[in-house]
């Protein structure tokens, strides 16, 4: 596991697996057995004003979940959005790209690979009357590289580190345009140590990896863990990680978070070193 000044890998031993696996057995039937049992009404959100985003896209667009993400990736930052310009990468249907916007971001840039997603998204703009938001679609590495250092104040990763293999030359990327804050929405590996779970995805699937490997129809992708993510984030000079405490935020209803509340899925905020 990751500690200043140490950057070697801790290798998991058997007893270590084993107790991970037992933990993560027990978490997810507690929650079968508990708290998914607790039927609640859904509560209403800042989504409710903006309902085409249940429909305009295929990936994740249950309402309770739009908006207890919202209030976890827009409402606890909006130190790092109001009055800032906001790059959006892997924007998707413009869900967030909009939500900045309407949270004081002077300026948003989405990246979004699908053409349809990024048809979706600046349909969406008009329908809400949204000025100052702007789409480019292409593959988020090379554009990435077409952006100009200064640019941007706050970058969001929602949705993304784990749809890609290419976690460091990304940060790199972020980093060499000068952000002061990355806000970041990711599923993680629940193991211990700075470890990636690579695997194969298909990219037919509009909530996968967009990008194919040559001569196929699937994408090497990787999970980092959060010790994984912090060692990255440390290395490109983003040391000040804050995390947002999802079992904390009052939340009744989990019946589509299952993700967070098993911690499957993590919401957090890196800041620059004050000295960059």
């Amino acid at each position: 596991m990751y500690a200043p000044g140490n950057w070697s890998m801790a290798r998991p031993t058997v007893i270590s697996l084993v107790r991970e696996r037992l933990e993560s057995v027990n978490r997810e039937r507690w929650f079968r057995l508990v708290v998914q049992r607790k039927k609640r009404p859904r509560e209403q959100g800042f989504f409710d004003q903006y309902s085409r985003f249940f429909t305009t896209s295929n990936t994740r667009a249950e309402a309770d979940r739009l908006n207890q993400r919202h209030r976890a990736l827009i409402e606890s930052n909006v130190e790092v959005i109001r009055g800032r310009r906001v790059l959006d990468i892997a924007s998707h249907d413009g869900r967030w790209s909009l939500s900045a916007k309407q949270a004081g971001a002077e300026y948003v840039l989405g990246i979004e690979a699908r053409e349809r997603l990024v048809e979706e998204a600046r349909r969406n703009m008009q329908e809400y009357g949204v000025p100052g938001v702007e789409f480019i679609q292409g593959d988020v590495m090379p554009e990435l590289d077409r952006l100009e250092p200064g640019q941007f104040d706050t970058v969001f990763c929602f949705g993304f580190l784990y749809h890609t293999s290419e976690h460091m030359a990304l940060f790199r990327k972020i980093a060499r345009l000068k952000p002061s804050s990355i806000a970041i929405d990711t599923a993680i590996c629940t193991h211990n140590g700075n470890l990636i779970e690579v695997r194969n995805e298909a990219t037919i699937r509009e909530g996968r990896a967009a990008i194919a490997e040559l001569g196929s129809n699937c994408a090497v992708v990787g999970k980092p863990t959060k010790a994984a993510l912090e060692l990255m984030l440390r290395a490109v000079d983003f040391p000040s990680i804050r995390y947002y405490d999802w079992r904390k935020a009052g939340i009744q209803r989990w019946d589509d978070l299952k993700d967070y509340y098993l911690g499957a899925r993590i919401s957090a905020t890196a800041n620059r070193s004050p000295a960059s």
